[in-house]
């Protein structure tokens, strides 16, 4: 069994539901069941809440895992908590985006890696048929961080070297607009702008790369995170780098080009095929 300290900013909605079984695995919210945890999981948000000394049952063979997946610098700049009153042993596990924590979670899900995998030849066919559009960003943290504004900064000039970026969110006054975006008009564009909100923080790939882009079928333009961390998470030759362009200017340059080269364009959806290397589908 897994004891949820507190749901993620005391919001139920963000977090699992009461009795949410992971294999044999069950998760409750239930306090008064933690001598029956093997481990308790404190959401940044809910340990930060806590007064040390530990005034609570614990057990010494249970462990007590801290969880975050939003970036350091989020959680210490933009919501102003600091977990170093927890330092000196209390935490034994993490669980986080960072593939070098004890537990690995990344944004996306077993259950979406899955489904991705299992695609075939006439889907791949039918969305790149479908691609009409050239670029989307949807962003709603304009200024709030460091990283924020760098990305705002780089997408404008993206736009002033004359690449076509669709852009909604908070920071545009355009939500609802969004919102009434079909489904088709959606999964038309070629590119997302996985731009994240904190720069060169560790494997921090969030639903902007997976969900936004992988999943959803556009090539992912990724800025934030470095190189070689995309590079050890996602498949190979699947997304396009801000880092290996000398200026937001060459980078609007090559996304136009590959605008007008469908080849090209397909390049970066092989990736796909060497996942079927039994008989991989033709698709160029």
């Amino acid at each position: 069994m897994l004891l949820l300290w507190r749901p993620p900013w005391g919001l139920f909605s963000e977090g699992r539901n009461e009795g949410f079984r992971a294999g044999e695995c069950e998760m409750t919210y239930n306090r008064s069941r933690i001598a029956e945890a093997g481990a308790v999981i404190f959401h940044y948000s809910g340990l930060d809440q806590e007064e040390m000394p530990w005034k609570h049952y614990r057990d010494s063979a249970q462990y007590f895992v801290f969880t975050s997946m939003e970036s350091p610098n989020y959680v210490m700049h933009a919501e102003h908590r600091s977990m170093s009153k927890f330092d000196g042993g209390f935490i034994n596990w993490t669980m986080t985006y960072r593939s070098d924590g004890n537990v690995f979670c990344p944004y996306i899900e077993s259950n979406a890696a899955i489904s991705i995998f299992k695609r075939d030849q006439a889907w791949l066919n039918s969305t790149l048929a479908t691609k009409s559009k050239l670029a989307l960003w949807v962003v709603s943290n304009c200024g709030l961080l460091r990283g924020s504004r760098l990305r705002m900064d780089y997408v404008t000039k993206l736009v002033e070297a004359g690449l076509p970026v669709d852009r909604y969110g908070k920071c545009f006054n355009n939500k609802e607009e969004l919102a009434k975006m079909s489904s088709a008009d959606f999964n038309s564009y070629k590119f997302y702008l996985s731009f994240e909100n904190a720069e060169h923080c560790k494997d921090y790939m969030t639903e902007k790369f997976w969900r936004s882009g992988i999943e959803n079928g556009k090539v992912p333009v990724v800025w934030g995170p470095k190189k070689s961390d995309v590079e050890h998470l996602a498949p190979p030759g699947s997304f396009i780098h801000a880092d290996d362009f000398e200026s937001p200017a060459k980078l609007a340059a090559y996304l136009l080009y590959l605008d007008k080269n469908d080849t090209a364009y397909r390049e970066y959806f092989k990736w796909w095929c060497v996942l079927y290397q039994i008989n991989p589908p033709q698709i160029w």
